[in-house]
């Protein structure tokens, strides 16, 4: 794989913290449960335990392990007793795929990879300095200095984890061959505005080639049309938004451009199978 390649992934820290599942709720014995992340993320637990389910498959971590959790849909299932260290992550390449996925989801004893620890340290802390109190980062205001620090912090974590998940027999995943002028189109429709429509006339003109020959190769490279990538990316957006606290749908659908909640509210569905009152309802108490 050349160097060329690797600009393909799409790489970014979403949050990190050290806290209750729940805050001011540790008496109770109630469990948690969580449909709505599809993340790629690492919990280490203190306290409690923490669990998820996939493709049939289920791994628990109890106090002193790492969960290494496959991206994708899953259950994510907590005692409210449950303390751990999250840090989420996105590292995908165009087409949705996921840099570690296959292999996934891992449980590791936490005294075995000390290191994981370790370097998760400084993300936290540059974390809690920069959005104290809260779980996603991403709204909150970081100069260039900042940015280019986390993004250091992520990477050098990163190949912590690489390594020990290679010693597990899990390999990275590679994305090879994507036409440039696919990947020139993948970087315009992320700059674009959420909330206009979308022209593929004038996105394939952008790229200097026909809609229909566009369309083929984004059939090709990213199995999906360019009209169903962009809905990928509202539908991405809208998730992230609605996990947010006290957000309003009605912001959300501004945010994508539809006047009425309705039919925000239809798309939502269409595209998802569940509400947004439910996406939104479902992540308040809860970042992981």
């Amino acid at each position: 794989m050349v160097y060329r390649n690797w600009l393909n992934l799409n790489l970014h820290l979403l949050w990190c913290h050290n806290r209750y599942v729940v805050e001011g709720s540790r008496s109770t014995s109630e469990i948690l449960q969580f449909t709505e992340y599809t993340n790629s993320a690492a919990w280490l637990v203190h306290e409690g335990w923490a669990q998820v389910e996939h493709e049939g498959h289920c791994h628990t971590a109890h106090p002193g392990q790492w969960l290494i959790v496959r991206p994708g849909d899953r259950v994510q299932t907590f005692s409210r007793e449950t303390r751990m260290l999250s840090i989420a992550f996105e590292a995908r390449w165009p087409d949705g795929s996921h840099l570690f996925q296959e292999g996934l989801s891992l449980v590791i004893d936490a005294h075995k990879v000390p290191a994981l620890e370790k370097k998760v340290q400084p993300i936290l802390q540059t974390v809690m300095n920069i959005a104290p109190g809260t779980w996603d980062l991403r709204d909150h205001k970081a100069d260039l200095r900042c940015f280019l620090n986390l993004e250091s912090l992520l990477c050098e974590w990163l190949l912590e984890l690489a390594e020990i998940l290679d010693a597990h027999g899990i390999q990275h995943a590679g994305h090879f061959g994507i036409d440039e002028r696919v990947r020139h189109a993948v970087d315009l429709l992320h700059t674009r505005d959420l909330a206009a429509p979308l022209a593929v006339e004038q996105l394939a003109a952008q790229v200097h080639i026909s809609p229909n020959h566009l369309t083929r190769l984004f059939r090709k490279d990213l199995q999906v049309t360019p009209n169903q990538f962009w809905d990928r990316l509202r539908i991405e957006h809208a998730r992230s938004r609605l996990r947010q606290p006290d957000i309003r749908i009605k912001e959300v659908a501004i945010d994508l451009g539809f006047k009425h909640l309705s039919h925000f509210s239809k798309w939502f569905k269409r595209h998802t199978g569940g509400c947004p009152q439910v996406a939104r309802d479902g992540a308040q108490g809860q970042k992981s």
